[in-house]
C-alpha cells in the first residue's frame, strides 16, 4: 500500500497560486451561500413551521433556495476535491486552512498554509492544529 505523498516546502510554494484560484472561486460561492442562509432564515422567522407545508405561499421558494443551496454545498465539495487532488487536506475554510504532507526534523508533520501567504513557513505535528503551528527554521 502506498501512503501519502510527501511534499517538499518549495512543492508546496509552487501550488500556492492554484490554491488561491481554487480559494477564489470558494469565496465568491460562500457569499451566495450567506445570501441564501439569510433568505431562509428570514422566510422561517416570518412563517415558522408553517412554511414546510406545502400550502404555504412561500415554500416553493424556500425549496427554490435550499436546492440552490445544495447546489453551492456540492461546488464547495467540488473545490475540496481538487485541493486534495493537488495532495493538499482542507481544514477549515473561514479562514482557509490547507495542510500538506511533508518532513521537519526528520518527522512527519503537516506543511501549514493559509489563504494570504506567499510560501509555506510553518508546519505542525499530525495530532496537532493551526493553533499549534509553528515557524519554519531555515
Amino acid at each position: 500500500m502506498v501512503g501519502p505523498r510527501v511534499y517538499e516546502r518549495h512543492e508546496v510554494d509552487e501550488l500556492i497560486p492554484q490554491l488561491e484560484e481554487i480559494l477564489s472561486r470558494i469565496e465568491s460561492h460562500r457569499k451566495d451561500l450567506q445570501a441564501l442562509k439569510i433568505r431562509v432564515n428570514a422566510l422561517e422567522m416570518i412563517w415558522g413551521e408553517a412554511l414546510q407545508e406545502k400550502s404555504c405561499a412561500d415554500h416553493g421558494e424556500l425549496v427554490s433556495h435550499m436546492e440552490e443551496m445544495e447546489k453551492v454545498q456540492g461546488f464547495f465539495k467540488r473545490c475540496a476535491d481538487e485541493i486534495s487532488e493537488l495532495g493538499g487536506h482542507v481544514n477549515g475554510l473561514e479562514p482557509p486552512l490547507i495542510d500538506f504532507y511533508g518532513v521537519q526534523d526528520g518527522h512527519l508533520v503537516f506543511w501549514c498554509w493559509t489563504r494570504g501567504e506567499e510560501r509555506v513557513d510553518h508546519w505542525h505535528h499530525l495530532d496537532e492544529g493551526f493553533a499549534e503551528r509553528q515557524p519554519v527554521v531555515e
